[in-house]
Formats: C-alpha cells, structure tokens, sequence
C-alpha cells in the first residue's frame, strides 16, 4: 500500500479536485490520496484529512483498484437525479455550445429536456459531465486566413529562420535580441487577489501613456531599452539599434522584430545595414514568437495589476524598477520564462461564432 505510483495527470487532477469537486465526501477522499502522493504516513493522513485509519486504507485501496474513478463514485442510493437520463445528449449538446453561464445552461437544459432545476443543481450536473468554467483565451490569426495555414507559416519561420540563430546564440556565435514596444497606460490594471469582499482599487485619471521599446537578448536575458512620454517611431527604433550595438561584444548581431510600419521602414533598414544588424522579421499576427512578449506580461502582472500608482511618476518608476531587477531580483523568474519554447496554436480548440 504504501508504494501506490501516481502519474502526472492523477496528481492533476487530484490537485484541482480536492477544492473544487462539488461533493465535499469526494472531496476528503482526494484529500486523502493528495496526502498520500507527498509521502506522509496513514496515521498523519488521517489526523489531517479528518477521517480514520481504517477509512484511509479504503480509500487507497479503492484508487489501487478502480483509478480516480472509483473515488469519485459518490456512494449514494437516493433516487437518481432526472437529468442523468439526458446526459448524452446534454454532455454533446455542451460540448459544442458551451454556456456561457449557469443561467444559459439552465434554460438550454429546459428547452432540450422539460426538466427545470436550479442554480446550484445545474452546476453540479456541469461538473459532472466534466465541465468548469475556463476563461476563455484569445489567438491571434490574420484576416482571411484559418487557423492551420497560420500554423503551418509559423513553423516554417520556425525551424527555417529563427531557431537557426537561436542555436548560434546558445552556442555564443551570435547575439540575438527579440524587439518590440510597449506602451504602459497610466490607468487601472485588475487583476485577482484573495480577499474576503470584493476589493476596489482606485482609477487613474487621464490618458498619459509610458512607452518603453525593449531589446531582450535570447541567451543572456539583458534588456536594452529607451523610453518617452510621446509616441515610439522610427528614431526610437534607430536609437535602440544604435544601443545594441554598443552592447555587442563584436559578434553577428540579429533582431528580431514584429511588422509594424515603422520597424521596416527605409530609416531602420539602413541604420540596421550600418551597424551590421540583420533585421528579422516575423510573420504577422505571432506575438507568440516573440520573447520580449512575455517580459511586458510579466511586469503587468508584477507591478501594475491590482495596484494604484498616486502620480504618473510612482508609475513609470514602478515600471523602470521592475524592468532595471529583471537581470537580478526576477532572474530566477526570466530564466523560466524565456526559454525558447514557443507555442504554436495549430490544434487549439475553436469557440464556435
């Protein structure tokens, strides 16, 4: 008993389910294998889950026979709800019109079947046909185009012209900075925070706008950048050319940046040239193959989210100090999110129009 072997996909699940199944005795069952998995021993297990020994042995035993499965039965022998009669064809229906509410799904299931239940009723029945609710995740695809052609030329760009300096860059033959801008507006940025209420933070007022271009190198993680208070343009892009070249310690240089107007314009293209700056330019609408994507991600997340800034200057402050730590307090940090895996979203599944 005590050398039970968990996947990944079961320590999952697990994970989730011990706070979010709808049945709190399922939910002490999870408990008690979650426990388990981190290796404490039965008498523990049962002084923290709350349940005795004996009920510990059986709860493992049934995972050792019948899988996540058998803990999630719920042993009950009441009379059978009467939406488990429709469940196939609710669970189809749900699949291919997912609600956008449990008010939608409780009028989808009276029209389809006649059954009205409620709220908190309908909500169990989503869980158990294996359904939560999921924020729903933006791709970016160009006009006219299907979502596996878009894939099909970023894997392409992929393997025929990015990754090759990449691997230059890995092996100290070349540098390689992935470009773009960002512009920070002096607003309210919400995010989540665990509260007892709900909690407000304060707006800002105005439409000031901080606008910082970075270069971050592929390898290393430095970031280079200039900054105004105005808009960026083609000077601000020379500008930041001009200081990765600085940077350079005399090898090949490569930047590799999105299509806006003016990052390919003449200007660019022959300050690039003169500083011997090979320009590389994505496909449209890929910010997922662009590294320094993530960096502005991260200083949103770190600095702006849920927080309120009096002045525009503790606000661009508080922008310029988390990007001046990135090399230093939020290493760690960037070097696990700028590996060079990119994601390309050819198989993603599609919310229907």
């Amino acid at each position: 008993m005590s050398r039970i072997a968990f996947t990944a996909d079961d320590l999952s699940a697990i994970a989730f389910e011990r706070y979010h199944h709808p049945e709190p005795f399922v939910q002490r069952k999870l408990e008690v294998l979650w426990l388990k998995s981190q290796g404490l021993a039965h008498h523990d297990i049962a002084r923290l889950a709350g349940v005795s020994r004996a009920s510990v042995q059986r709860y493992l035993r049934a995972f050792l026979t019948g899988g996540l499965d058998a803990i999630r039965r719920y042993p009950w022998k009441g009379q059978r709800s009467a939406l488990d009669g429709h469940r196939a064809s609710l669970e189809e229906h749900f699949r291919q019109h997912p609600p956008r509410s449990v008010k939608e799904a409780q009028h989808a299931i009276e029209q389809r079947t006649g059954v009205g239940r409620g709220a908190t009723q309908v909500r169990r029945f989503l869980r158990r046909l294996g359904l939560q609710p999921r924020r729903v995740a933006a791709v970016p695809i160009p006009p006219q185009a299907t979502a596996e052609d878009h894939a099909r030329e970023q894997r392409q760009f992929l393997a025929g012209e990015l990754e090759p300096v990449l691997a230059e860059a890995r092996a100290d033959r070349r540098d390689v900075y992935f470009v773009d801008g960002a512009h920070f507006v002096y607003a309210a940025f919400l995010g989540w925070v665990w509260c007892v209420a709900r909690l407000f933070v304060r707006a800002a007022a105005g439409r000031k706008r901080y606008n910082v271009l970075g270069a971050v190198h592929a390898v290393t993680h430095e970031l280079i950048r200039v900054a105004n208070h105005t808009y960026l343009n083609a000077e601000s892009v020379c500008a930041l050319l001009r200081a990765v070249a600085a940077a350079s310690g005399g090898r090949p240089i490569t930047a590799v940046l999105d299509n806006a107007r003016y990052q390919k314009c003449a200007l660019v293209q022959g300050v690039a040239q003169a500083l011997g700056i090979t320009l590389l330019y994505l496909p449209g609408y890929s910010p997922n193959l662009n590294l320094i994507e993530r960096v502005w991600k991260f200083v949103k997340k770190q600095c702006l989210r849920a927080v309120y800034h009096p002045t525009y200057d503790n606000f661009t402050g508080a922008i310029d100090q988390c990007l001046a730590d990135l090399d230093t307090k939020h290493k760690r940090a960037m070097d696990s999110l700028l590996t060079h895996n990119f994601q390309i979203c050819d198989s993603v599944p599609m919310l229907a129009a």
